[in-house]
């Protein structure tokens, strides 16, 4: 079989500085309230990641077994759940730790900038939409948390362009001339690149912009 795709975020030197671009915009500013959710995502899909990785890199059947995206399971089995489950798992520690570094930044800001359910709403949406636009394009393996990370890309964007008071407001600075060139770069790279699933962000990004 084929190596899963991934909504992932890779190994390419551009990319690298994009990340730290992102992870540095979203810390700023903000409140000092903990951001349990996002602490418990990461956590979850380090400790994921561990187990299903306990023997070695995870191969496809393994991905499979422990919920990826793959077509013929979700649309003739109706293993509608593994459109939520993909999204926590990973292909390899590099893949695991450039998503999570940047949703640590952007997930952080959307929790301290809006209520806990309206950023699980985000992330059900973000996660569901990424996986679906996945299927719609292609039914291989696919499996990564990169769809949240546009997600919350795209829900401060708009919290940054609509808010003029407010928890919002604190975010306007992310729709400056910084961030959108960063997710230009993403998604262009994302195009240009092999085994990265690009109909994922574009899902992700999309109903990110649509939920915030």
């Amino acid at each position: 079989m084929y190596p899963p795709r991934t909504t992932g975020l890779f190994a390419h030197p551009r990319v690298r500085e994009a990340l730290l671009s992102i992870g540095r915009l979203a810390g700023k500013g903000g409140e000092r309230r903990i951001p349990g959710l996002t602490i418990a995502l990461i956590a979850a899909q380090a400790i994921l990641y561990t187990v299903v990785a306990s023997g070695g890199p995870p191969g496809v059947d393994a991905l499979i077994h422990w919920g990826a995206k793959s077509g013929p399971l979700v649309t003739d089995v109706g293993e509608g759940w593994r459109l939520l489950t993909a999204n926590l798992l990973h292909r390899d520690a590099l893949h695991l730790g450039l998503n999570l570094l940047v949703f640590a930044g952007v997930g952080t800001a959307v929790e301290r900038a809006c209520r806990w359910w309206d950023y699980v709403a985000l992330l059900v949406v973000s996660g569901l939409a990424t996986m679906t636009g996945s299927l719609w394009w292609s039914p291989t393996v696919s499996v990564g948390a990169s769809g949240w990370v546009f997600g919350c890309v795209g829900a401060l964007l708009v919290l940054g362009r609509r808010a003029r008071s407010g928890p919002g407001a604190r975010f306007r600075w992310f729709s400056g001339e910084n961030a959108l060139p960063t997710v230009l770069v993403f998604l262009w790279l994302g195009w240009t690149s092999a085994g990265v699933d690009n109909a994922g962000h574009l899902g992700g990004l999309l109903s990110g912009l649509l939920v915030g």
